[in-house]
């Protein structure tokens, strides 16, 4: 293809392999673009679910369609301080820790209520003291609604701490599997977590959760949109537009010649 005093000419195999890495670069683009918006529905779900009523854990209906709405729930428990979870691997602020999943016992069953998130000691021998002093008393619960999976996670779920014996607790939980959650409890379980600390960040909310309630509580470290935010999807998305375009210039200025004008 001449064009003036310019004549793009590229062979085949070149065309080819342009066309292929430009449209993997352009889907990578979109994917991204794609995931930012699934994280600000999901913030968005997070942020309407804290201004509409709180309802029982029994009536929550389908458990996934309620965590992805991030459904508010409140509920009234005693703290089962004796059987505890550290689920392990939680970072803040870029410090190792443990977010502690504490089994609230119920009318209705076992809740499990993420009571937030505390540093781990100067070792892993080092369990850190993560006892209730009104473990027994009745208090309100109310938080967020979630359902942690168990993602690219393998192995057991559970195992206890310093190879202790194995009825030891607090166990360490390295991803949710419900099922050996309720085995290890030998009780039934809801199929999720309640999230308290998000009310927190809102003052007139945390006043809803009892003052024993949130003085069990750790430092907040859940977010509803996981560890990426849109804002870090939009930044992987220009990345991946920028090298399509900087690909296009260089098969441009490549395979494009400048010729001499017709005498």
């Amino acid at each position: 293809m001449r064009i003036g005093n310019f004549e793009h000419n590229p062979s085949a195999l070149i065309v080819v392999l342009y066309g292929v890495f430009l449209a993997a670069l352009l889907a990578l683009g979109t994917w991204q673009m794609k995931r930012a918006a699934e994280k600000i529905t999901i913030l968005n779900a997070a942020e309407q679910a804290l201004n509409t009523e709180a309802v029982a854990p029994h009536q929550l209906g389908d458990l996934t369609a309620a965590a992805v709405a991030h459904t508010q729930v409140t509920f009234s428990g005693s703290y089962d301080s004796e059987r505890q979870f550290l689920w392990d691997n939680r970072v803040h602020k870029s410090q190792a820790g443990y977010e502690v999943i504490t089994p609230v016992k119920t009318d209705t069953g076992i809740v499990l209520v993420n009571r937030g998130w505390i540093a781990q000691g100067r070792t892993r021998q080092d369990i850190p003291d993560i006892r209730i002093r009104s473990a027994n008393d009745v208090i309100a619960h109310t938080g967020l609604f979630s359902r942690p999976s168990k993602g690219l996670m393998s192995g057991d779920a559970l195992s206890t701490i310093n190879n202790t014996e194995p009825e030891s607790w607090p166990r360490l939980l390295q991803y949710f599997d419900y099922q050996a959650i309720e085995a290890a409890l030998g009780e039934p379980v809801l199929a999720g977590v309640v999230q308290p600390q998000q009310l927190q960040t809102d003052k007139e909310a945390a006043q809803t959760t009892s003052t024993a309630a949130n003085a069990a509580l750790y430092t907040a470290n859940w977010e509803p949109a996981a560890a990426i935010g849109p804002t870090r999807h939009y930044g992987y998305a220009f990345q991946w537009y920028a090298m399509a375009l900087a690909l296009t210039i260089l098969y441009i200025v490549y395979n494009t010649k400048r010729i001499k004008p017709d005498t």
